[in-house]
């Protein structure tokens, strides 16, 4: 990727660029400046632009995005930022750059851009330099990138490498006014989210302030190409993805000690207002810069509905709220998160339309309270590991960061000042703790030998269809493929359909319906030949069922988020044809007030007749019109969306089938609600029939109880309420009179000795009511072993200290044994009389 001529572009070469070798690290780049022998690039150049700006005006953060897009508006479409939180996709927690937003559907070439070219600033975070926060004086968690870029077809070429080194400079040097001799191209290979390509990393005065990627390559293990390991093959599609940082950008035209001061003056001012009045702030720099980037950070993680928990982005929100809580404590800081975070939106609310004031100080009190909590009890935890291993490692570090949110500093207090010492802590600590809830690389999934043939989907077409012809155009030992079909297959949570198919005289049963790309695959109980014409006859009643589960569930979520909040996000759903559930992302269990509520919302809705209306839109006009949500239930990778809305009450993308109206749905009860983990809540309801039947399930549970409890039907719970008040009463009377024919039968044993062991021998059978009693009691009288005949061949051996081998090799003609328990719990079985066995027992 680095190899010469890659950069040989006209726009170098008439401009009076020369490529050399950088005599510190050896890349390759670019400069005017005949006497420049490094590429430009911290370490090899340092940060000369300090105290020392190459450009004539100062610009704020704000300034700088302004002017960036209005300095490639004429000629690019402006493009909207999207949320930090990427639910277009599954394979990344984060936005961590500006081309995040077209992968993969508009780099795969699924869909089309928004515009071509287009213009945006999108915010970002990062967490793999989180632990350089405040120390480095330039690192951020949050950061916005902006880009110019460009999508280059066969058919339709843009521009590629000439265009944007050439729009890149103009923007610098011809906008900005930084001297061209100032400006270096370093070539160093970019790879990201599945893509690669060559790039040019430009610096001025040691910052690196935009990254110019020509992407056109796609991951493939069996790819000519190779980047950073990893195979590569050409993409039919050339992307021009460019990254401004506009934090560095304002930083190198403001010149500030730090890139803090320049991005957050206000924040910075009004924290050190907080501090106490004896406290000189420039000793607690750090500390301030660590709180004004991850407030933001978390401003914009909030805003976009994420809930700190221990999995996935949880984690990290969870992560900044506890580093922020630290920091305000080391500080003395006489303020709070809640309010620091409120007055990140005051000061940088244009950025985050989505804020809700009531759900970020909901949140952040929780959490508040959480740290708290855990601090006070994470204290102990630390004794005790630290007490049994006489050190902490960094695997303890990071279990009690999990497990009580203690920082390592908190951690390294706490054992400094109990046992005077001293532990390392790893300085990427906080990068290790995100590397580990951060998704794995999925593996893609191989092909099932299917051929790719398409099968027209009939069901899209009307939902009411019950049987249809069609034509077998493949066929195997158990499968079908068809030309056409009504049987739907499985996906979105939503069984796929059952039924029947004729062929001639057979009539074949359906078990199993799946997709393969435009490929339905029919599992069938026999074998149908090719070519063979046929006839297909869905379970409607199913069918109907699952269609009615289907719509209540995008109802059922449409009003949750009225009734919760807007927070609330699908997090996974499954429909059944008896119930339905779906899990929602919620801070909160759902409280039984809450449920009536919605109960009452839906039955509303349903009364109402609202209509369920299914249309196919082009992705970029899907996303414009109804935004993010449209991927409540997946991403499907397509030109289109295929939008489910239930007029005024929910929009999603969804490959399901449904309704034509509200009314349809009948009636929605919830009947379970569950923590499953913490951040989301599961919700079991029943629609339609269902609904019925659940019903008529309890209905029959009440009438048994009736009949159990000799009661009226309102009356069953006091009568329960009283017979199991009586029954335990009894249970507790019960034991107590067990305990004190044990302790008779104990009392009552013969006390000898084996080694350093007493042991008491029982006197005759040991009743079968009370020996599940014997074994606990035993074990627990320290040094005590007890022999219990339960039987006229077989007794038990009971030992407080272990060493039942030892005993039992005292007993002659042993001939079964089974010992259990770390050799405390043993039975004996035996052909002759048990007794006759235990008299022959010499003790020592």
């Amino acid at each position: 990727m680095e190899e010469e001529g890659l950069f040989e572009l006209e726009f170098f070469r008439k401009s009076g660029f020369s490529r050399r070798k950088c005599i510190k690290c050896g890349s390759p780049f670019w400069s005017t400046d005949g006497l420049r022998k490094t590429c430009g690039d911290s370490p090899c150049d340092s940060y000369s632009f300090i105290g020392n700006t190459p450009t004539k005006d100062k610009y704020t953060v704000s300034e700088m995005r302004d002017v960036f897009i209005s300095y490639f508006s004429g000629s690019h479409k402006v493009v909207n930022r999207y949320p930090v939180v990427p639910r277009w996709r599954d394979d990344v927690l984060l936005v961590n750059a500006s081309i995040y937003d077209f992968q993969p559907h508009v780099t795969m070439g699924y869909a089309q851009p928004p515009g071509n070219p287009i213009v945006m600033s999108q915010p970002c975070i990062r967490m793999i330099d989180v632990d350089n926060v405040g120390k480095t004086g330039r690192h951020l968690t949050s950061f916005e990138m902006m880009c110019h870029d460009s999508f280059n077809y066969p058919n339709k070429k843009v521009y590629w490498k000439e265009g944007t080194v050439e729009y890149c400079n103009s923007f610098l040097v011809d906008r900005l006014g930084i001297p061209q001799k100032l400006v270096t191209y370093k070539e160093n290979p970019w790879s990201g989210g599945g893509n690669a390509g060559s790039a040019l990393e430009v610096l001025v005065l040691g910052l690196e302030v935009v990254t110019l990627v020509f992407m056109d390559l796609i991951e493939d293990a069996d790819g000519d190409y190779e980047v950073e390991g990893q195979k590569y093959r050409k993409m039919p599609i050339e992307v021009v993805d460019t990254g401004y940082g506009l934090e560095r950008l304002a930083w190198l035209t403001s010149g500030t000690e730090t890139i803090y001061e320049t991005v957050y003056p206000e924040m910075l001012e009004f924290l050190k207002s907080k501090m106490p009045n004896h406290v000189d702030p420039t000793v607690y720099s750090e500390g301030l810069y660590v709180l004004a980037d991850h407030s933001r950070t978390l401003l914009w993680m909030l805003s976009d509905s994420v809930i700190p928990s221990n999995v996935k982005v949880g984690y990290i929100a969870r992560m900044l709220v506890r580093r922020c809580l630290r920091t305000i404590d080391y500080l003395g800081l006489g303020t709070n998160l809640v309010e620091i975070v409120k007055k990140q939106y005051e000061l940088y609310g244009a950025l985050v339309p989505e804020y809700s004031e009531k759900f970020v100080e909901t949140i952040l009190g929780i959490e508040i309270e959480k740290y708290r909590s855990n601090i006070a009890s994470g204290e102990a935890s630390v004794g005790r590991i630290f007490k049994k291993h006489r050190k902490l490692d960094v695997n303890d570090l990071i279990a009690l960061y999990d497990s009580h949110g203690l920082t390592p500093d908190f951690v390294r207090m706490i054992v400094k000042e109990k046992f005077d010492y001293d532990i390392d802590v790893p300085e990427d600590f906080h990068s290790r703790v995100v590397s580990l809830h951060s998704p794995a690389k999925q593996e893609k999934a191989k092909p099932l030998g299917f051929p790719p043939l398409e099968t027209r989907p009939l069901y899209y077409d009307d939902t009411s269809i019950k049987d249809f012809t069609a034509l077998v155009l493949n066929s195997g030992d158990g499968y079908v493929i068809l030309n056409q079909t009504a049987f739907y297959p499985e996906g979105g949570g939503q069984p796929c359909d059952l039924g029947y198919i004729k062929a001639g005289n057979k009539t074949i049963r359906v078990t199993n319906v799946q997709k393969y790309g435009k490929t339905i695959v029919h599992f069938i109980e026999g074998n149908i030949p090719e070519k063979s014409r046929i006839q297909g006859f869905i379970d409607y009643e199913r069918r109907r069922q699952l269609m009615i589960h289907h719509s209540a569930t995008h109802l059922i979520l449409g009003v949750m988020k009225e009734v919760l909040g807007k927070h609330v996000w699908q997090n996974g759903v499954q429909k059944e044809i008896d119930y339905s559930r779906i899990d929602i992302s919620h801070y909160a269990k759902i409280s039984e007030g809450d449920i009536e509520k919605i109960e009452r919302r839906c039955l509303e809705v349903i009364s109402q007749k609202r209509s369920i209306k299914v249309m196919n839109v082009e992705w970029n006009k899907a996303i414009e019109k109804f935004g993010f949500t449209l991927f409540q239930g997946g991403v499907p990778l397509d030109s289109k969306v295929r939008v489910v809305e239930i007029e005024g009450i929910d929009v999603e993308g969804c490959g399901g089938t449904h309704l034509n109206y509200t009314s349809e749905i009948n009636v929605v009860k919830v009947i379970s609600t569950e923590t499953i983990q913490e951040g989301i809540q599961r919700v079991i309801f029943v629609a339609g029939p269902a609904s019925l039947r659940n019903h008529q399930s309890i209905l029959s549970l009440m009438r048994d109880m009736q009949e159990i409890t000799h009661s009226r039907f309102e009356d069953i719970p006091s009568r329960t309420r009283t017979m199991l008040e009586t029954s335990m009463s009894q249970k507790r009377e019960i034991v107590l009179l067990k305990n004190q024919l044990l302790d008779r039968y104990i009392a009552g044993s013969t006390a000898a000795s084996f080694g350093k062991s007493d042991v008491l021998i029982g006197t005759g059978l040991l009743p079968p009511e009370i020996q599940d009693l014997y074994i606990p009691r035993l074990l627990g009288m320290r040094g005590k072993v007890g022999l219990a005949q339960t039987g006229d061949s077989e007794f038990i051996v009971v030992s407080s200290s272990g060493g039942i081998p030892g005993i039992l090799a005292e007993i002659p003609e042993m001939v079964d044994l089974e010992i259990s328990g770390n050799d405390r719990v043993a039975r004996v079985r035996s052909g002759k009389s048990i007794g006759e066995k235990i008299n022959k027992l010499h003790f020592k």
